[in-house]
């Protein structure tokens, strides 16, 4: 197998690389960064016909400030967990932990459904990048990123992911997840689990690039990929449109279990012709549904029947 192309002799741990090495991070936009105040829910009386404020114990609405919007109706207990000083740890984490190279050029890509109900943020690092190089002898490059999504209608809790971004097809890969729960899903988070985490999720990142070269060189044949995917359990309907862009990436890529990945990661990451979200122009839900596409493909990726196919 070829060299790979990340360079990890600079690894550093600096405590504020930003001040100093003139790092930048871009800013979070109001698709991401708003406050959110939870409020009293009110119903008609019976008798008087008056607003009557139910009691807490019932319920609460979670509104937006900017946009006076509805979010969601939550309990008593739970807390809103503002997107921005989440970003910001993980920002620090990042310094923290990253190599120096790393924190040039840093992108930022934003994601909402339902005017906010579900959010979530993505850091991709250009400066951490791996050639994949294709049965077929073409590269592609993937982009080390690291994202959270995070929910303002009491439907989950906050998500911190790591993975890559495929430069060539945009798609994107998760290859670590953690999760907190908790009445106040902010409650622990700090910048040093966020840097403990993207440390970990880094060095598997590193490892994963060289599985996903011998997937790039792993040949399989359209029967072999349709049955690794019935038997991981995915529908019948979805399999046949699955196979239809196996073999669209097989044309570029060559008919190996990466091009059946990049199939995955198109659907997980596309609302496409092939692919499309229902009814998303008339509903905001995209970003939500991708994100529900994602956790379906990561069921299939950690399935015997995947791993079966790829040794």
């Amino acid at each position: 197998m070829e060299n790979l192309v990340i360079d990890t002799t600079n690894a550093t741990n600096v405590a504020s690389l930003r001040e100093a090495a003139g790092v930048t991070f871009p800013a979070l936009t109001s698709r991401t960064d708003f406050d959110a105040v939870a409020e009293p829910i009110y119903m008609a009386n019976a008798e008087t016909g008056r607003a009557q404020k139910i009691d807490a114990s019932i319920g609460r609405v979670i509104r937006r400030t900017d946009t006076a919007e509805a979010l969601g109706i939550v309990g008593q207990r739970y807390g809103i967990a503002p997107n921005k000083p989440i970003f910001d740890m993980v920002c620090e984490g990042a310094e923290k932990t990253l190599p120096r190279h790393a924190l040039a050029g840093i992108e930022l890509k934003e994601f909402a459904s339902y005017g906010g109900q579900y959010t979530r943020f993505e850091l991709v690092f250009p400066g951490l990048g791996a050639d994949i190089r294709q049965l077929n002898n073409s590269k592609t490059q993937l982009l080390f990123r690291v994202g959270v999504s995070n929910s303002f209608n009491g439907s989950g809790s906050v998500r911190v992911m790591a993975g890559a971004y495929d430069l060539v097809c945009t798609n994107g890969m998760v290859i670590g997840e953690a999760e907190k729960k908790a009445a106040r899903h902010t409650s622990g988070y700090t910048p040093e689990i966020f840097a403990g985490f993207i440390e970990i999720e880094f060095a598997k990142y590193l490892e994963r690039v060289r599985t996903w070269q011998a997937w790039a060189r792993a040949e399989i044949n359209p029967a072999q990929a349709e049955a690794a995917l019935n038997a991981a359990g995915m529908s019948g309907r979805r399999v046949a449109s699955m196979m239809e862009q196996f073999d669209a990436e097989a044309a570029s890529r060559g008919r190996t279990v990466w091009a059946l990945y990049s199939a995955l990661t198109f659907y997980s990451s596309h609302n496409s012709e092939r692919f499309g979200v229902r009814n998303s122009g008339n509903v905001d839900n995209e970003a939500v549904t991708l994100d529900q596409r994602e956790r379906e493909v990561s069921r299939v990726i950690g399935s015997e029947a995947w791993a079966r196919l790829a040794a």
